[in-house]
């Protein structure tokens, strides 16, 4: 054989083998992406800015720990609360969330992909505050009232749950996280008052709150006490109340 075809044989075998070895060691490194870094989109609804952090540590499970970190903002005219009645001003509201989950692959893969369930277990804080100016006409001949409320809201929760969803790539390093369905249920622990600066609708105030109170279900109003705190405050404190919730959603993550 001519040296030239010798030499143009070797050239060949030469790249042929080195672009096996970049293959390879491709697919290793995505085989070993087995951390994801994601954003939660839904939970800006509730004015919280979350994250979450997953770690595969076998083929079929992982750990994740989720953060939501606060960010207060107007609530009123988003669920419609503000009307001729109640003009509410001042008004903010925001969650934060601490969220441990351990996490169940259907598939046997080195990459945190595929069906999974997940149990979790979920601490959340959330607060709000608002000013009100309430409109009230009763009686006949038509009397209208008007006085100011002032809000302040403080609660937290404890909640265990389980969710299903799938997770998978979509490039090399971008991941989808669709969890469709998660059933929690804990307890949840919430304080207010209810301030008014006319001392005389106070008792107007206070019969407001409990006629509220009474609408609920009985499991949750059982646990809720109205009470009145000086001349211008009504206090509602509720302990242990049951706080079933339904998860579901998006998330888009980063692997490496």
């Amino acid at each position: 054989m001519k040296p030239n075809a010798l030499f143009l044989l070797f050239l060949l075998f030469s790249v042929s083998l080195f672009g096996q070895e970049v293959s390879m060691n491709q697919d290793t490194i995505t085989q070993k992406r087995k951390n994801v870094v994601k954003f939660l989109p839904e939970n800006l609804i509730f004015n919280s800015l979350s994250f979450e952090y997953e770690r595969k540590f076998s083929p079929k499970s992982s750990f994740i720990l989720g953060l939501g970190l606060e960010s207060p903002k107007s609530f009123a005219n988003k669920f419609g609360m503000d009307n001729p009645d109640n003009k509410i001003t001042n008004d903010a509201f925001s969650t934060m969330a601490i969220r441990a989950a351990y996490r169940h692959y259907a598939g046997h893969h080195v990459r945190p992909v595929g069906f999974y369930f997940s149990p979790y277990l979920k601490y959340q804080k959330f607060k709000a505050k608002a000013d009100n100016h309430r409109t009230i006409t009763e009686g006949y001949p038509p009397v209208t009232t008007q006085y100011d409320e002032k809000y302040d809201v403080n609660g937290n929760t404890l909640n265990f749950g389980i969710q299903w969803g799938v997770q998978f790539m979509i490039a090399k390093r971008l991941t989808v996280d669709f969890y469709f369905l998660g059933i929690e249920a804990g307890l949840a622990d919430v304080t207010a008052t209810v301030k008014s600066p006319n001392v005389i609708m106070i008792d107007k105030v206070e019969s407001g709150v409990r006629d509220n109170v009474d609408k609920l279900p009985s499991f949750l109003s059982s646990k809720i006490k109205v009470t009145r705190s000086g001349s211008d405050q009504v206090d509602v404190s509720g302990k242990s109340m049951p706080y079933p919730w339904l998860r579901s959603g998006i998330s888009i993550g980063l692997a490496f």
